[in-house]
């Protein structure tokens, strides 16, 4: 089991070298100035819109406090805005605005565009295995991170 580990970790220490190849050259063109963060948090929003903004600082790689200040700028230029969570009025959901969706659909489209040239790259057996290891991996996440949100 420790020799598994071992290489689970080695492996997992390679995953930002594979992020790094996947999104090397794309570049995402928007009619608002985005920080990467930003672009992040409003696609993250685009595919889970309307939880606390608690359960989204850390799914998105940020701090509580940076995140605030993501949300912050992306609500000064008016794509998301914060809606009172009824069971706790201290909690906000963050929902994007149309012109967030519209923006969000738009950099979703773009990121869909680069990975399948990247994708085309390889032999069609690497996609299919890829494909396989990727839900593989989603799914060890949600496993792990299981009653752990909030």
């Amino acid at each position: 089991m420790e020799k598994q580990a071992e290489h689970i970790a080695s492996l997992v220490g390679m995953l930002p070298v594979f992020i790094g190849a996947v999104l090397e050259g794309i570049e995402i063109s928007t009619p608002y100035k985005l920080s990467e963060s930003e672009e992040k948090t409003l696609m993250f929003l685009h595919h889970n819109e309307g939880s606390p903004m608690t359960a989204y600082s850390k799914k998105v790689g940020l701090t509580r406090g940076s995140f605030t200040g993501v949300v912050d700028r992306l609500q000064e230029k008016g794509l998301v805005e914060r809606a009172p969570v009824s069971c706790d009025r201290r909690k906000y959901a963050l929902m994007l605005t149309t012109a967030g969706k519209n923006v969000a659909r738009d950099i979703d489209a773009q990121f869909k565009r680069h990975i399948a040239a990247k994708m085309a790259l390889l032999p069609p057996r690497e996609r299919d295995k890829l494909a396989a290891a990727l839900e593989t991996i989603i799914a060890a996440a949600e496993l792990l991170t299981a009653g752990k949100e909030g």
